[in-house]
Parts: structure tokens; sequence; C-alpha cells
């Protein structure tokens, strides 16, 4: 801490802590975050700096006097998301409105364009929207920000500057956190549902939808016998998995019989070298199929629903995957702890690297699936507890 800090006044001094905590610390028991990590490489100024920055443009746009302590009176909203454009993110920090199915709520989706169609076919949203003009003429009593970023207050204050709101996230930023967890949090506290907070993270998982339609599209490519769901391929090198080969080799070893002889590959077009590869490749017992760069966000998602297990490195399948009922086997780098990415409802085993995600021996996701499969006991901890390459579960 600088000295000029040290000699502030005490007002001010308060003024710094309050937008540092808001800012770092989430306000509700249970939600795993890491703020102690974010503040030793990040200074107070920077995040003062940012606080400020939204403070005053909510201020300054007539918002701060218009939002609500609870949403649980208005029927009509309008929920802006404009946060994170993968699909992984926004499935976590919008899974929270679960909470809200089936409860009276006649809610809208606005969100990226390029995310309007992981939530297209939603059984919360009544209807999702990515383009301004499509909203013309539609009224709502509230709106519900998912969080106080730039975008999102400029979009509220330019087209909904009279109407009221609550914000999901508030002014949180920076630190890592089970983003899950934060979001059944923070939408259990903004529309006074009540649930306490053991409730909560018993109750966390990823929420995603898709229709009967939907469903019926991939009936074609499901296997009519038990199958293991494997995600190839990924964005980031460091949380892309290389060595799936050798698992097969392991799995097709084995003669156990609780685990599946079929696989099936999915993931998106940067899948498709390896799903080349593992189909070229010669086994005596398993038969493998590809779905890679066939099939949408949802139709995957129906396919893992269907699977005996899905397993898959850190990425928007994954999260996506877990959004179902199927357990799972979920691998991560060195850069994401476990404990932040699964909740104990998503019935994975996670097991984090030393260093990349594909350090990750083949045996100990083998020893993961068959501990999910056949049910052998294996070194397991609760998630996130267990160490670097060792299985942690969250069951």
């Amino acid at each position: 801490m600088s000295a000029l800090y040290r000699g502030a006044p005490a007002a001010l001094k308060r003024f710094v802590e309050t937008a540092v905590e808001r800012s770092t610390r989430i306000p509700y028991a249970g939600v795993a975050h890491e703020p102690e990590v974010f503040l030793r490489k990040t200074s107070r100024a920077k995040i003062v700096k940012k606080y400020l920055h939204k403070h005053w443009l909510l201020k300054w746009r007539g918002q701060s006097r218009l939002e609500l302590s609870s949403a649980a009176d208005a029927k009509r909203l309008l929920w802006i998301y404009t946060g994170k454009r993968n699909f992984g993110d926004a499935t976590m920090d919008m899974s929270g409105r679960a909470l809200l199915k089936g409860r009276g709520f006649d809610i809208d989706l606005f969100t990226l364009p390029n995310l309007h169609k992981l939530f297209e076919e939603d059984d919360v949203f009544q209807h999702v929207y990515s383009d301004l003009q499509q909203l013309a003429g539609r009224q709502y009593d509230a709106i519900v920000m998912s969080e106080f970023n730039l975008p999102s207050i400029k979009l509220k204050a330019r087209n909904f500057r009279r109407l009221p709101y609550v914000c999901l996230f508030q002014y949180f930023y920076g630190p890592d956190r089970n983003q899950t967890t934060f979001s059944y949090a923070a939408v259990n506290h903004a529309f006074s549902l009540g649930y306490a907070p053991a409730s909560i993270v018993a109750l966390s998982k990823p929420y995603l939808t898709g229709k009967a339609g939907t469903r019926e599209s991939v009936r074609a490519l499901v296997p009519n016998e038990p199958f293991v769901a494997l995600a190839v391929g990924g964005l980031d090198t460091n949380r892309t998995y290389g060595r799936w080969g050798e698992l097969l080799d392991l799995l097709d070893r084995s003669d156990e019989p609780g685990i599946p002889r079929h696989i099936v590959l999915l993931g998106s077009d940067n899948g498709l070298a390896m799903a080349e590869v593992l189909l070229k490749r010669t086994f005596s017992t398993l038969k493998i199929s590809s779905c890679v760069a066939r099939l949408t966000l949802l139709q995957s998602r129906e396919v893992a629903a269907q699977a005996s297990l899905f397993v898959g490195a850190d990425g928007g399948l994954m999260h996506v995957a877990h959004s179902t009922p199927t357990s799972s086997v979920s691998l991560f780098s060195d850069r994401e702890p476990p404990y932040l990415r699964l909740t104990e409802a998503c019935r994975s085993i996670g097991i984090q690297s030393t260093g990349d995600v594909d350090e990750i021996a083949p045996t100990s996701v083998m020893n993961a699936i068959r501990t999910q499969l056949v049910g052998l006991s294996s070194s397991a901890d609760p998630a996130g507890l267990a160490g670097p390459d060792k299985p942690g579960v969250a069951a």
C-alpha cells in the first residue's frame, strides 16, 4: 500500500475499501472465489478506477435511483446479458435462472448475437433477442442486468432509461469464482426466493434446455447401445487435450463390463483433425463414431444427455454437458481450479494438471472413468481439493 494512501483521510480510505470490497468479494455464503489471489496481482488504484467509472456512469445517466432491492413483484422482465461472449461462461453466468422456472415471471432475454443460439430454445425465457429493433413496442416492468459493465449500463440507460432494475453481480469483477453458484445465489437474492446458502450450493448446476425437435434431430446419431461421449478439439492449446488416442487404447484393453464399447466424438470444427486421427485407428473392441462439426451446440448437448458418461477438457462443450443429467470426467489445466468450475450437482470428477491439460496422464483419466462407470474406489477428494493430476469428485 502506498505512502499516499496511508496518509489519506479516513473517509477516503473507507471509500477505497468499499470499492475494493464490492469489486472483489462475493457477499453470499458458499460461493467459492479467490479475492486474495486477485488482490496480490492487481493494484487497489486500478480496482477503484474501474469501480468509479461504472459508479459515476450510473449516476450521470440517472440510473442509481432506479435500482430495486428486489424484483419479486415484477412480472414482465427483460434480462440483459452482454458479458462474456463464449458459451461456457455464458452458460454458467446465466444458470441461476433455473430457480425462476414455474414462478410466474414473464422473462425475455437480450443478449449478444453469437449467444442467441445458446438460449433460443430456453424454457425460462419467453423470447430471446439480439437485435434492439425486435424490442420495439414490448413493455416491461423491470430490467435484470447481469452485471455493471459499461456496455450493459449504456444499453440500459439509452434504451430503458426509466425502467427500474436489479443487477445480479453488481460491481464484482476480476477474482476467479464459481460462476454457476454465484449465479444461483445472485438470482436467489435478487428475487427474494428465500433459499438457504446450503440449498443454493446443492442446487447449483449449469442450466440449458432444448426442444423436442432438437432431441429428435439427433436420434439417428445416437447409438442403440451404451456409449461414452468424448469432446475433442479446443480453442486454447492450454485447455486442449491431445492424448485421446492413448486413452482409447486403455479403454480398448479394458474388459470391465460396466464400460461401454462405443465412443461418440463431439466437438466443433476445431476438433476435426483429432477426430480424423482417432477414426483411422484400429481397435479390438471399441467402435468409434464422430459427430464433430456436424451438430449445433444444443444438438451436441442432446447427444451428451443420452451418453453413459461425458469426458472432456474445460471448455464450452464441457459446461453445456454439465447441464444434462450425465455424469462426467472433466480435465483442467493448472490455471483452472476444478472447485471453481464444478458443482456437486454436476456429478463430475475433475482432474487438474500441473501444467497444460495435455500433461494429464491417460491412466488418470481411465481411473476416473472406472470410478464413474464401474464404481471402483479411487483416491478421490471433494471437487477441487485434489492435487494436480489426481481426481477430485463432485458428485
